[in-house]
Formats: structure tokens, C-alpha cells, sequence
């Protein structure tokens, strides 16, 4: 690997080269690292380092709750600007050596109209909900969130200042209880020290710290112990500095989590009328994490399970020219995902696919980041990119996969990085060495940069694999008997202020370009956006902040033919009831697909259409327990089918009902018509039916629905093709949980489908399975 690395950076010096010099602009020192409260800098806190017994039952009556820090959340910084808050909150804070302990009491004077519901973990997010977010290195780089509802409904999460990401796909073990009184409710929180990464020995440190209560009413307000400054972009930066934590340690710590899944599918051929065949399977898996220190972690997999668990959202996959991109779930490439952050996405671990085994390790000292994976995959799944369109295949032949990345930060303003991954097979590969780097001027002004170089060879079979009439243009690069080799680069620029904002950005991706281990489906593309935007915050109607928003953005293929110009004007307001309307209008010039398949070129090889669109977008809670949404798009679109311009009608409400605090019901319905050559081409119905009772905090049961009904004028296509399609697909599964990494599910799926050949909906899968995850 580390020949093909060299050679890549011998291709690619020039862009190296400039790299090199960013990087030089990125280590500029900023003096200012301390955080801000409006116009002042706050104050360090020393947090106590106390010892005495406590029992987490949420009621906050033990003396050495008194000895805590404590802190009064006196400001609302959601929706309104460090107003006063409409109740009162009282947090506490102490180090207990091995554990870190904070206490919330929330007063309520109508504890009726406290909003709380029995969920699954990580699924209360409208309720009301006390915590707090930790930055336990203090580089204002990454976060950890606990929260808790006045039921006790955990949520555990983790903030990303790199990319401005947030996931609660993150789950720790932690311990909290609540406790509902007269006046409101009162938490405990008892985190334990190997739930946490941070900077391990004896000496004092520094730690960021906020301290949140959401509230949910006829807005949702977010209460906090500190001012919240809305010219600084960067939320990290202004959390609370609290010093101490000096017996704060992660002694070493192996844990097992062995799975068992149990399942027997079933599916026949439903054209042929043959019989079911079925396939009982039995598999046997197990993470394995050793927490060497309190900042690094070794992370193995032995035979993980993809079951889904639950179905994914229903997504229309009709008239689109890209693939549908689907999130990761499984644990062991989820932990610690975000240590592998760029603005690329290199690393996509859904492309593994089917591992018998994978390796990670992760590691933060200082200002060092490193992060390293190691995986096998039984199915080689390709994303083949393009400037007009992408799709996925499979290689007949399993591959190796690896991941390496290191982050150094300097100060807590400016950032470098490097990323390298490689795919592996028998007669494929795909390697890529990238680096990245971000500096902030000022708070509010942060310029980001990357670039990579890739190395592909496809084996001999996949272009034909691939060609179908070469309708995809990224077929054409698909040939054994030559190696790709490519660059890509991006940089952008933001501004973010109090009342306006402004976002520049531009992508040079190369013909020949490939990151098949992450999610990168445009290559022979650049792309350039400004974007910017006026803010006011002034209380109009119902109307508490309203923004006027102005797009232009321009794809192109690296010969600089056009592909795409787009303007945009879009307004939004938010309101009371938790309201949200936003609305805009736009033109668009945009090429269809070539007319000579078995070339890349664009110029006189594709139709170009103008297209016009508008569209509306409207939330809002008319009750607490009531959430609606709607999306409504009109106007012009390419039919890809046929390479034509056509009209498009979309439509898709969401509905959300808490019908109690036990169950809640949702439904969201997509409706899309297509005009094209003055008659209707399709109509596509989906119908996505969620249902959740939740028996307890631990026990829940799911009932998911997804119904497609679409049907096509055969006679506007330009080829053959079903008049109607239907697909049924449901889901029952119940689920005990007994921690955050222990669970039992038990469930049962089935799906049918219906066209014209078959006539009626008819069952062609179902399957019945029990999965098992123990934690040790």
C-alpha cells in the first residue's frame, strides 16, 4: 500500500504542492481561544471532586448534591436571543473520580402540560428534556450530548464541529433516573468515566460545558446557563470553560458483545409460479472493544449482522438519475464514525456490505486524531459515478478494505488532515490519498479546503457488465485494460453573522476520479455556489426570525460544458406553534441525457433544457402532541426515461400523532405526476405507515408499512414497460432492550408485488427472525 501511496503523490505533486501551502495558511495562530459570553469572556469554573454515596433515583436528596457546582439556566437562545427564561432551572455538577454526576431540578407550574412520552431511546427529541453537552478535550472540535425526558427516556448523541454534524446513531452506557413533582420534575445523571473519551492522567483539566433544558411549548425553547452569541458560527466555542476532573481516569477495559441471530426467509418466483424456497439460517457474531486508555480504542468485529431491524424510509426511486444513498446502523462502524470526518465522504461503510471480520482502531491526544479501519467483504458493491447520472453494481469477487486518517489540530481555530483508503480484490482496485485542512478568520468567518488523488482499475467484465447501450456514461471509464487515475479538490468559504450570511464553495472532481469506499457518485464535475442570506429576528405576527435567501450555482464538466445553471430565491419564516413556512422560486438550465452513450463528451452530444420551478414547505404542532408537514413542488423537470423535458407535480404531508404517551402513530405519502410530450408519463403513490408502542422504557413493539402504487403510460415511453406497479412491504418486530448495547428482537416481514404480467399483488418474500445482543 504504501507503493501506491508514493506513486500517488508523485502524479499528483502539483496539487500536493498547493495543499502544502494551505496547510502553511492554516497554522496562522489566532490569540483568541477562550470562550465568549456576548461581549465578555467567561470565566473558568472549578468543578468539586466530591465523594459520598448516591442513588440515582432522581430526586437530588443527598447532601453532596448541595457541596455540587451549580448553575442557573437564565437565558433562552432558541428562538429569542439570551432572553429570560419562562421557567426556572437549576443544574449540578461534580466529579466523583470514577463517574461525573449532574442533577437538573425543572420547575413546571403546570405539570400537566409537561410533554413526555414513552419512547425508544434516541426518540424523544420533541419532548421536554434536561442535559448536557460535553467537550471533554477541549479543543472545541467534538461533543458529547446526554439528555434525558421527564419519563427518563434517554438520549445520547455526538456533535461534530468539522463537518457540523450532529448523530444520535452514538450510544454509551450512562445512568439516569427522573422523578416528577408538584412543581416539575428533578434528574440524575450518574456518566461514567469509561463512557467517555478524553486527555487520561493525574493533571487538571479543562473541559467544555453547557448546561440545556429544552422546553417544549408553543415554541421550542432552548434554556442554557450561558449567553449564546449569534455573530459566532462556531457552537463549541462558546461553551463554558470548567476546570478540574484530576482523578478523572479510563482504567483499561474489555468488553464483549457477543450476537446471535436466528432467521429463516423464504422467497419463490413468482413469474414461474414455483414453489417457496426457504433458507433457515443461524449466524453467530461478537464486537469486541478494549478501552486501552481513555483515548484509545481497539474495536473488532467478528461476522456482523446487517439485519436492518427495521425497514428503511420509503424513497422514490423513479425518474432519478443518482443512486439513493441509506445510512449506516451496525454498532461497530458506527463508534467513533465521526473520527473519520472530511469533507469528502471517503469512508461510506455501508459499501461493506457482507464482512466476516473487521478491525478499528481510534485514538485522540492533544491535538492528534487518528483513526484506522481494517475490513473484509464477502460482495464488492460499486458506486459508478458520473456528471449525469450514477449507479451501483457488484463484483463477483470479495475484496479487502481499509481506512486511515489523521487530524491535527492547531489551537482551536485551524485544522489538517489526511486521508487514505483503498479497496482490493483479484482483478480490482481502488486507491485514494486525500488531505484536508479548515482555518477560521474570525468567529464568524472559516475558509475549508481538500484535495485527493485516486488510482482505479476495473476488472475486464465490468464494462461490458455495465454497458446495456452504454446508457450511463461512466460505463465508458469502466475498462480493464487501463488504470484511472484522477484528482479532486474542493474549497469553500462561509460567513455566518448575526443578521446575514454568505457561502461560497467550489468542487473539481476529475474525469477519472473514485472513492469507492466512500459516497462520492458526480466525477468529470465542478460545481461552484454562492449563497447568501438577510436575517432578522424581529418579532412580526407570529413570526420570531425571517430569512430572505439567495442561491446561484453552476454545474460543469472539467472541459467547462455546461451541465447545469441554477437561481434560487427562497424566503423562511419560524413561528409560534413551532412553525416553519419556507417558499421559493427558481430557473434552472439543465442537459439531458447524451445521445452518443459511448462517449463522455457534452458539447453538441445533449439536449438542453430551461425548466422553471416553485415550490412550499410548511410545519408546524397545533398541539403538543400533533406534528404535520407538508411539501408541495411545481414545475419543470427532465423526464430521463425518454430525455424530455416534463412537467412535475410533487407532493409529500407528514402527519405525526403521539396518541397517548405509549403510542404514536406516523404517516408520510408521496405523490409525484409526470407530464412529458403533452400527456401524462406516470403517477407514483408511496404510502410509508409507522406505529410504536412502547410498554415500558425497555419494551417496545413496531408495526412499518410501506405500499408503492405506480402506474405508467406505456405508450409515452420510448421502450417497454409495465402499465402498473405495486410493492408491499411490511415489518412486526418487538424489541426488549436491556441497556444501550443489549437488546432482544423478535420479528417477522413479508412483501408482495403486482404488474402486468402478474395481475394482482402476490406474496414473493417473507421472513421471520430473532436476533440476540448481550453485553459483557
Amino acid at each position: 500500500m504504501m507503493l501506491k501511496i508514493k506513486t500517488l503523490i508523485n502524479d499528483y505533486s502539483k496539487p500536493l504542492l498547493l495543499s502544502v501551502i494551505l496547510s502553511a495558511l492554516s497554522f496562522v495562530p489566532i490569540s483568541s481561544t477562550q470562550a465568549q459570553d456576548g461581549n465578555y469572556i467567561l470565566d473558568s469554573q472549578s468543578i468539586p471532586s466530591l465523594k459520598g454515596e448516591i442513588s440515582i433515583d432522581g430526586k437530588l436528596d443527598e447532601t453532596v448534591w448541595q457541596q455540587a457546582l451549580s448553575f442557573e439556566l437564565n437565558y433562552v437562545t432558541l428562538p429569542y436571543e439570551n432572553t429570560a427564561p419562562p421557567v426556572a432551572t437549576k443544574a449540578y455538577i461534580f466529579d466523583g473520580g470514577d463517574t461525573l454526576y449532574i442533577g437538573f431540578e425543572a420547575q413546571e407550574p403546570s405539570p400537566e402540560n409537561m410533554r413526555a412520552n414513552l419512547r425508544d431511546r434516541d426518540n424523544v427529541w420533541d419532548d421536554d428534556l434536561v442535559g448536557i453537552i460535553l467537550d471533554t478535550y477541549g479543543t472545541q472540535k467534538l461533543a458529547y450530548h446526554f439528555y434525558v425526558n421527564p419519563l427518563g427516556v434517554q438520549i445520547d448523541a455526538v456533535q461534530s464541529e468539522v463537518n457540523g454534524t450532529e448523530s444520535d446513531d452514538w450510544d454509551t452506557i450512562w445512568h439516569s433516573k427522573t422523578h416528577q413533582t408538584e412543581t416539575g420534575f428533578t434528574a440524575e445523571f450518574a456518566i461514567p468515566m469509561t463512557s467517555l473519551h478524553f486527555n487520561d492522567g493525574g493533571n487538571e483539566k479543562t473541559w467544555g460545558v453547557e448546561l440545556l433544558r429544552w422546553y417544549q411549548r408553543e415554541v421550542k425553547y432552548r434554556l442554557s446557563h450561558i449567553k449564546v452569541d449569534r455573530n459566532n458560527s462556531c457552537a463549541l466555542c462558546q461553551l463554558q470553560p470548567v476546570n478540574g476532573f484530576k482523578e478523572a481516569r479510563k482504567s483499561q477495559k474489555i468488553e464483549i458483545n457477543p450476537s446471535l441471530v436466528v432467521s429463516r426467509s423464504e422467497v419463490r418466483d413468482v413469474y414461474s409460479g414455483g414453489d417457496w424456497q426457504s433458507d433457515t439460517d443461524i449466524e453467530f457474531g461478537a464486537d469486541v472493544n478494549w478501552h486501552i486508555t481513555s483515548d484509545d480504542l481497539l474495536s473488532a468485529t467478528f461476522n456482523p449482522d446487517f439485519s436492518q431491524i427495521e425497514i428503511d424510509d420509503a424513497q422514490i426511486s423513479v425518474n432519478n438519475d443518482f443512486a439513493l444513498y441509506f445510512p449506516e446502523k451496525r454498532r461497530f462502524f458506527l463508534q467513533n464514525q465521526n473520527y473519520f470526518d472530511s469533507f469528502y465522504n471517503l469512508l461510506h461503510t455501508r459499501n461493506i456490505v457482507d464482512p466476516d471480520y473487521g478491525v478499528k482502531f481510534t485514538s485522540r491526544k492533544d491535538q492528534h486524531t487518528i483513526a484506522a479501519l481494517i475490513a473484509d467483504d464477502n460482495v464488492t458493491s460499486l458506486l459508478i459515478p458520473g456528471n449525469l447520472g450514477s449507479r451501483v453494481t457488484r463484483l463477483n469477487e470479495s475484496s479487502q478494505n481499509a481506512a486511515l486518517r489523521y487530524r491535527y489540530d492547531y489551537g482551536n481555530d485551524s485544522s489538517l488532515g489526511v486521508t487514505t483508503t483503498l479497496r482490493e480484490s483479484d482483478n480490482y482496485h481502488n486507491y485514494v490519498v486525500a488531505f484536508d485542512g479548515n482555518y477560521r478568520f474570525t468567529d464568524s468567518t472559516a475558509v475549508r479546503w481538500h484535495i485527493l488523488g485516486s488510482e482505479t482499475q476495473y476488472p475486464d467484465y465490468l464494462a461490458d457488465q455495465l454497458c446495456h447501450n452504454c446508457s450511463n456514461e461512466a460505463s465508458v471509464r469502466a475498462r480493464g485494460d487501463e488504470k484511472l487515475t484522477g484528482i479532486a479538490w474542493q474549497v469553500d468559504l462561509s460567513h455566518n453573522a448575526r443578521n446575514w450570511w454568505f457561502y461560497a464553495k467550489h468542487i473539481h472532481n476529475g474525469e477519472d476520479v473514485r472513492a469507492d469506499l466512500g459516497f462520492e457518485e458526480k466525477v468529470d464535475w465542478q460545481y461552484s455556489i454562492l449563497q447568501g442570506a438577510l436575517v432578522s429576528y424581529e418579532p412580526r405576527f407570529i413570526w420570531n426570525k425571517q430569512e430572505l435567501r439567495f442561491t446561484w450555482s453552476q454545474d460543469t464538466n472539467i472541459n467547462n460544458d455546461k451541465l447545469r445553471d441554477n437561481w434560487e430565491i427562497q424566503a423562511n419564516l419560524f413561528g409560534d406553534y413551532q412553525s416553519k413556512i419556507s417558499t421559493g422560486i427558481g430557473t434552472q438550465s439543465h442537459v439531458g441525457i447524451r445521445y452518443d452513450g459511448t462517449t463522455t463528451d457534452i458539447a453538441n452530444n445533449v439536449p438542453d433544457f430551461d425548466l422553471n420551478f416553485a415550490f412550499l414547505f410548511f410545519e408546524f404542532r397545533p398541539a403538543g402532541d400533533v406534528y404535520f408537514s407538508t411539501l408541495l413542488r411545481k414545475g419543470d423537470t427532465i423526464d430521463w426515461a425518454n430525455n424530455r423535458r416534463a412537467d412535475q407535480f410533487h407532493w409529500q404531508p407528514i402527519i405525526s400523532w403521539d396518541a397517548s404517551r405509549s403510542l404514536q402513530l406516523k404517516a408520510t405519502y408521496t405523490y409525484e405526476n409526470l407530464d412529458s410530450a403533452d400527456d401524462n408519463l406516470y403517477v407514483v403513490r408511496l404510502t410509508d405507515l409507522r406505529a410504536d408502542y412502547q410498554f415500558n422504557s425497555a419494551s417496545k413493539l413496531r408495526f412499518s408499512l410501506i405500499y408503492e402504487n405506480s402506474s405508467f403510460n406505456a405508450d409515452n415511453f420510448v421502450f417497454p414497460i409495465s402499465r402498473r406497479y405495486k410493492n408491499l412491504g411490511g415489518q412486526l418486530v418487538y424489541t426488549y432492550r436491556y441497556s444501550a448495547f443489549s437488546a432482544l428482537y423478535v420479528g417477522y416481514s413479508a412483501n408482495a408485488v403486482e404488474n402486468d404480467q402478474l395481475g394482482s399483488l402476490i406474496q414473493n418474500e417473507r421472513n421471520a427472525f430473532a436476533k440476540l445482543t448481550l453485553t459483557f
